[in-house]
């Protein structure tokens, strides 16, 4: 599991270099994330955000998704629709994601030389890449050992950077 609050801490501290504003609805769908098995839905934040806050509607939530995707604090994970906290936010933002398609487990890589190849495959095609998103959905260590694929997952654990 990671540092829940080393996370919150860092995007703490990210926001303020940036001078954006991390407000306290920012900070709560954050915490949601990262302290997730996996990655989350907006509805399901919603759903526990409505405990907490009963002004929270979808655009709330949607605006604090967007915020924290654009400042790299979380990823959307386009093929499950979900998001998960980004345990490395310090990185220029080109990665990969791991998701085991049993426990939802989810590690993030950067490959840059993977990123590369594609920005230069792309710009020789005519091509400008606005957004970038690879996802590798298979099974981890863990469930692959437990015959019936029943292992609990964590959510991304760490930064590997190879």
């Amino acid at each position: 599991m990671p540092n829940i609050q080393a996370l919150i801490q860092q995007a703490e501290r990210q926001c303020q270099q940036r001078n954006v504003r991390f407000t306290p609805i920012r900070r709560r769908v954050l915490e949601m994330i990262s302290s997730s098995p996996g990655g989350l839905k907006a509805y399901d934040l919603l759903d526990e955000l409505a405990t907490e806050h009963a002004s929270a509607r979808p655009p709330t939530v949607y605006r604090a998704l967007d915020f924290l995707i654009e400042q790299g604090l979380v990823h959307r994970i386009e093929s499950l629709n979900a998001y998960v906290a980004c345990p490395c936010p310090e990185h220029a933002h080109g990665f990969q994601l791991l998701i085991c398609r049993h426990c939802g487990r989810v590690e993030e890589l950067h490959l840059d030389e993977v990123n590369d190849q594609l920005k230069i495959r792309a710009q020789t095609l005519g091509f400008d890449v606005d957004r970038q998103t690879i996802e590798l959905l298979g099974t981890c260590d863990a469930c692959r050992a437990d015959s019936k694929g029943s292992a609990g997952g964590s959510p991304i654990t760490h930064c590997p950077t190879s």
